[in-house]
């Protein structure tokens, strides 16, 4: 059984207390929710062991047009998209089982 991560990016809105110099909240957008493009515009699919796979395999493809984000009405989109889990996992990393990603992810504040 082949699996595929396809990458998204979700804005967050980030609630500031200007005269304490703290942040309040964290506020996901999933309603802005869009895919994630590497800087020639390829969009960013990975194998199960994270290695980056062309877009145009037919894998990635099916992976893509599954993980689609799709609302019950497309006119007002609210919350997250219907065909994905309602509850989301917060990062990779914080469970010792599964820090793959944490090995290729590019915005990782590693020593170099």
């Amino acid at each position: 059984m082949a699996k595929r991560w396809v990458r998204y990016v979700v804005p967050v809105m980030v609630e500031v207390d200007v005269d304490d110099d703290k942040v309040t909240r964290v506020v996901t957008l999933p309603e802005e929710v869009r895919e994630d493009r590497d800087d020639m515009g390829h969009f960013l699919i990975y194998d199960e062991q994270f290695v980056r796979r062309g877009g145009d395999d037919q894998p990635q493809v099916h992976a893509f047009c599954v993980g689609e984000p799709r609302w019950a009405d497309d006119r007002f989109r609210v919350g997250g998209p219907a065909n994905w889990p309602e509850r989301w996992e917060e990062s990779f990393g914080r469970d010792e089982s599964d820090d793959r990603y944490e090995e290729i992810n590019p915005y990782d504040l590693r020593e170099r």
